[in-house]
């Protein structure tokens, strides 16, 4: 039976990280041509692919590349450095012949100041576009209050032209849109309609619960915390005392949740479509209020908490369990355990092959919708980098170590040609040293990326693993972590051991004495699981 649910909540979504897949022209940076050549793998139809149904675009925008096409200057074209509109259109049509649904990510917290509405805002304060951003006045010769960028220093950049200081959240050319004005909203409806007039099928709102902030420009408090200077590479053990502060006047305004009902309500005026939200620096119940209703605001937030917890069944379980209960009536989960700006997963909980493929079954099992992060299918690791190698503004301009994220956005291994066959060029970042590429994995059916991909067919065949809901089960050694999955014609039990030894199911277990349908085990042993094996059972 088909399932009658839209396609964002049966499928798995893969995160492209664009600049870093496939380069097709040699330049050294990947490219949407490059994308293009490498659709099959990501879906063909047959068990040779991954069966992604939905593909998230690291920003394509016009863009100086300061903060790497997060700091956009044109909404409504295709940055020459990763092709044409000519060539998006040709992958919105190859995406759709092979069932994945196009997102783009969509970043409106702040425009590039290089960006036509900010040089016009910036040269005079009776522009029609001034207001499109958030200026100050100096107060007693200084910015108007304490706020920070994210990214370290002042939020606040003088701008002589007008005697004026104007707000960046994150880098200084990254200017904060003036979300209190109407028009700034107008405008991101004209942009979002414009991209689904091109076919794409949803958008993954960046920063989303940046958007307003405090009316009256109120200090933030402040607090010393345990914290990493940043989540990247290679410091990822570090932790030092920090005076943190806490953005309650620039994060979780009320205004913000009105901002994204009304973006809510434009992706709606097209069937099919929807959103995605990153939500961060908050508490579980304060991401989780970004569904709204459940119906009525982003239908679908990140959960990032896996990012925080140990590699081990409690600590997940803990997470789940937590997730299930103050999930709002109707809201969907969605799992994320690698991205493009934090330490992968493999590097962060120190995998190995058998251990990714119990994560990856964690993450292909759960119910809710799985971002699965480019490379993540092979277990792909961190590149360790010197600091004479850095890209990221964040590693070079605000930290003193050679700390950043360009760790986790190397060159996609393809093969054990030159630079992995990801360029003929020079790539943009390097590779690193590669064991295990996609080439040589998908000869392997005990890879993970050969596992990967059974699982993704597994999943997708069973309607019980991508449509029914969850239930933790009880009862479970504690290094097992074991639950439901149920419609109402098929309950399946997913068991995962977190253990590098065998952990025995006794019979009168609810898995015990079951027969598997899915293992990652070539010859599974009876009733007991093999380290970090993922089984799967009909109850």
């Amino acid at each position: 039976m088909m399932s009658t649910l839209p396609w964002w909540k049966t499928s798995i979504i893969y995160h492209c990280y664009v600049r870093s897949f496939m380069d097709s022209d040699g330049d050294g940076i990947g490219d949407l041509p490059g994308l293009i050549g490498k659709l099959d793998q990501l879906n063909d139809g047959t068990e040779r692919s991954l069966g992604i149904g939905g593909l998230w675009l690291a920003p394509i925008f016009p863009s100086p590349g300061m903060d790497f096409g997060y700091d956009v200057s044109d909404y409504c074209a295709i940055d020459p450095t990763y092709g044409t509109m000519t060539d998006f259109d040709h992958l919105a049509d190859e995406a759709r012949s092979r069932g994945i649904h196009l997102i783009m990510d969509l970043v409106v917290n702040h425009t590039s100041t290089e960006h036509q509405w900010f040089r016009e805002a910036r040269a005079s304060r009776a522009s029609p576009f001034h207001d499109y951003y958030i200026w100050s006045d100096k107060v007693q010769g200084r910015p108007p209050n304490n706020w920070g960028s994210t990214f370290g220093g002042s939020a606040w950049e003088w701008n002589a032209p007008t005697g004026e200081y104007y707000l960046h959240s994150f880098l200084r050319e990254q200017a904060d849109f003036n979300w209190r004005n109407p028009e700034v909203a107008r405008a991101v409806h004209d942009i979002m309609r414009f991209w689904m007039d091109r076919g794409v099928d949803g958008f993954r709102l960046d920063v989303a619960n940046y958007y307003v902030k405090d009316a009256l420009l109120r200090d933030n408090p402040h607090r010393i915390v345990w914290s990493q200077p940043m989540p990247g590479n290679p410091c990822a053990t570090l932790i030092i005392p920090v005076v943190q502060e806490q953005r309650d006047r620039t994060v979780d305004q009320p205004e913000t949740h009105d901002s994204l009902k009304a973006m809510r309500a434009v992706v709606d005026e097209r069937p099919g479509r929807m959103m995605v939200g990153e939500v961060t620096h908050r508490s579980l119940d304060q991401v989780l209020s970004y569904y709204g209703r459940g119906d009525d605001e982003l239908n679908l937030v990140f959960n990032f908490f896996f990012m925080v917890r140990r590699f081990s069944a409690q600590a997940f379980r803990d997470i789940i369990a937590q997730t299930l209960a103050r999930l709002p009536d109707d809201a969907w989960p969605a799992w994320v355990l690698s991205n493009h700006d934090v330490v992968r997963a493999v590097t962060r909980y120190r995998l190995d092959a058998p251990m990714t493929k119990a994560m990856n079954g964690l993450l292909l099992t759960l119910w809710g919708t799985p971002f699965l992060y480019y490379g993540e299918e092979l277990g792909m690791a961190n590149t360790a980098l010197s600091r004479t190698t850095l890209k990221d503004p964040v590693g070079l301009k605000y930290w003193p170590l050679p700390v950043g994220r360009d760790g986790e956005r190397t060159p996609m291994p393809w093969d054990d040609g030159p630079n992995a066959g990801f360029t003929s060029g020079t790539p943009w970042l390097p590779v690193g040293t590669v064991q295990d590429t996609y080439a040589s994995q998908s000869a392997d059916p005990h890879s993970v990326l050969g596992f990967t991909r059974r699982l993704s067919r597994f999943r997708a065949e069973h309607r019980a693993l991508h449509e029914g809901r969850m239930e933790l089960s009880s009862g479970s050694p504690p290094t097992v972590l074991s639950f439901r999955r149920s419609t109402p014609d098929e309950t399946l039990s997913v068991a995962i051991n977190f253990a590098s030894t065998s952990t025995p199911l006794g019979a009168g277990s609810e898995i015990g004495g079951h027969q598997a349908l899915f293992s990652s085990e070539e010859n599974p042993p009876d009733n007991a699981l093999a380290p970090w094996e993922v089984r799967i059972f009909r109850l």
